[in-house]
């Protein structure tokens, strides 16, 4: 086939290639019958796209402000609340969104994509507002959980927009802009969390959601006018996979009570966490037999596992998020309890990791988009982060915060670089396919940032136990029965110890996180490996017209003019 015949048909050889893949006896048109449901359309980039673009930004702002902030105010929270299991207030969050990710992409497939995403603005906001209001850390976590009910909506369905909307070629350059604004969200979110935990009240950081939330809610309503599926409500509701998304609730939440109970409530051995977490694990390989055979509407069609290179994707989309929110959830608490930093000043120091992704997000989009190529990016990725976490474990006491935020300096752009990760999802399968395929890749980083805080914190809860001397834990035995993470109850009170003590479990937090950053070092030697697996695949140039800007209010003017050139062709002649 000629160069010129590639980039008419990218889509073709996508799925041929996937199927050779898979079994070189079988034909593409076998393996994606979904695929002529696309309808191929040119990518316009007008003002009415630029609009839908900068309501997306404001719905990503909303979100990655709240989770960038909750690791630095964590110490002051559960020292005002007298609280336990503060990993909660972080995993539920975690696991709520988990849950109903691949439900709202569901939802967004048979009722469309703007009247879920608003309904997923209200309920963050509804979150945001049970949060700041919390008088126990119970309804806090509460709150939380109703929080990520709308942040897992929000990040969904706006990823699956932006896919609707802009063809894979150049959807890097855009995921590198939204990269820029959850980064910078990311960045201030430590920043202002430690000023109002340290300054005025830590309920501000949820507070200040509310005008964020109705700015979002505004910006949508007024500008994401997309096509959407006809129906009535009533044949709708009747598609939708609901026993498929209740295995996956049932079993996503399963498999996070064990991660998040496992060393500090129960030991991993007994049968309060192998229970459910084998259950959990079961549940899902269950969920995806269902999925493959029963449901006329599936979460997670089968099509979307259906060749090496998409499932390496995956694996890699997975580790990237645990590592990622893994280091950026523990790392302000290494600054406070190893280097003695304020809230606000831990803050400070982890803006060089969070400033330094957006432009290598951009950079990368900027590659990808000239190039076609996303393998390179990928391993240049993975590359840094094992390098940077390496170097983590090398820090001692004494070593200068000048070069823990060198060492920063090379996980951000590896974490930046990472955002290749949806194009070997996405490369080998049909356009139809990309609304589910793009649901599953953001349930799994949602899925496995849970997993990164969940077994981060369980390694450091361990760790502390063993390495904190006896004299620091004296009057904390109430903080180990109810299972409280140590971490956060002795951290507040690390700058008021006498010395030696005072050294002696700052030691011992350095210890306790090394280990922590030996088992993300680990994982991202796992992400490493997945690239190995991934092929290079074209990039398709062209969208799903099935999905994307409504322009139907334009189509009388456009009829109006053919009748009128038709008539002035017919009185020329």
């Amino acid at each position: 086939m000629e160069p010129s015949d590639k980039e008419k048909v990218p889509e073709t050889i996508a799925v041929q290639a996937a199927s050779t893949e898979a079994s070189s006896t079988v034909d593409a048109s076998t393996t994606a019958p979904n695929q002529t449901n696309a309808v191929e359309t040119e990518f316009k980039r007008d003002s009415r796209f630029w609009m839908i673009f900068v309501a997306l930004c404001c719905c990503t702002l909303l979100s990655a402000l709240d989770l960038g902030g909750i690791g630095t105010a964590g110490p002051t929270i559960v020292h005002q609340l007298n609280g336990s299991d503060f990993t909660w207030v972080a995993s539920a969050y975690a696991l709520s969104a988990s849950m109903f990710i691949p439900l709202s992409g569901n939802l967004a497939q048979i009722f469309g994509r703007r009247p879920i995403i608003l309904g997923g603005i209200i309920t963050f906001a509804v979150g945001s507002a049970v949060c700041g209001s919390a008088k126990s850390l119970i309804v806090l976590i509460v709150g939380r959980a109703i929080q990520g009910i709308g942040a897992g909506t929000i990040q969904a369905l706006s990823s699956i927009i932006i896919t609707d909307l802009v063809p894979l070629r150049e959807r890097g350059v855009y995921a590198g802009i939204t990269g820029v604004i959850w980064t910078s969200g990311s960045a201030i979110g430590p920043f202002l969390a430690g000023g109002l935990a340290e300054k005025a009240t830590w309920r501000w950081l949820f507070y200040i959601n509310l005008p964020l939330c109705g700015l979002a809610f505004v910006a949508v309503a007024l500008f994401l006018r997309l096509k959407k599926p006809e129906g009535r409500f009533q044949d709708k509701i009747f598609k939708v996979d609901w026993l498929g998304n209740l295995f996956i609730m049932a079993s996503t939440c399963s498999v996070m009570l064990a991660l998040t109970w496992g060393g500090i409530r129960f030991s991993w051995s007994s049968a309060n966490i192998l229970v459910p977490l084998i259950l959990g694990i079961v549940g899902l390989a269950c969920t995806i037999y269902y999925e493959s055979r029963w449901p006329e509407h599936p979460v997670i069609p089968l099509m979307v596992l259906s060749n090496r290179t998409s499932i390496a994707g995956y694996i890699s989309t997975f580790v990237q998020g645990m590592v990622t929110l893994g280091i950026a959830f523990y790392l302000p608490t290494w600054f406070q309890s190893v280097k003695l930093s304020s809230p606000l000043a831990s803050g400070v120091l982890f803006l060089p990791l969070a400033v330094t992704i957006s432009p290598s997000a951009i950079l990368q989009g900027i590659i990808v988009s000239k190039t076609g190529y996303y393998r390179p990016v990928n391993f240049v990725g993975w590359s840094l982060v094992i390098l940077g976490t390496g170097l983590l474990i090398s820090l001692k006491l004494s070593s200068s915060v000048g070069l823990v935020v060198l060492y920063q300096l090379l996980l951000g752009p590896g974490f930046g670089f990472l955002y290749s990760t949806t194009f070997p999802v996405l490369a080998p399968l049909p356009l139809s396919a990309n609304g589910p395929a793009v649901a599953f890749v953001v349930f799994l980083r949602q899925f496995s940032q849970a997993w990164g805080v969940s077994v981060g914190g369980t390694i450091l809860q361990n760790a502390l136990k063993r390495k904190l001397p006896e004299s620091a834990i004296l009057g904390q035995e109430q903080v180990l029965t109810n299972g409280q993470q140590l971490a956060y109850a002795i951290v507040p009170l690390i700058p008021t110890l006498p010395q030696p003590l005072q050294l002696e479990v700052s030691q011992a937090f350095l210890e306790s996180f090394r280990e922590v950053w030996i088992a993300f070092a680990i994982c991202a030697a796992i992400g490493l490996c997945s690239w190995f697996a991934m092929k290079n695949y074209p990039l398709k140039k062209s969208i799903d017209g099935k999905w994307g800007i409504d322009r139907s209010k334009k189509e009388p003017e456009k009829k109006m003019d053919e009748k009128d050139a038709e008539k002035q062709a017919i009185a020329g002649s």
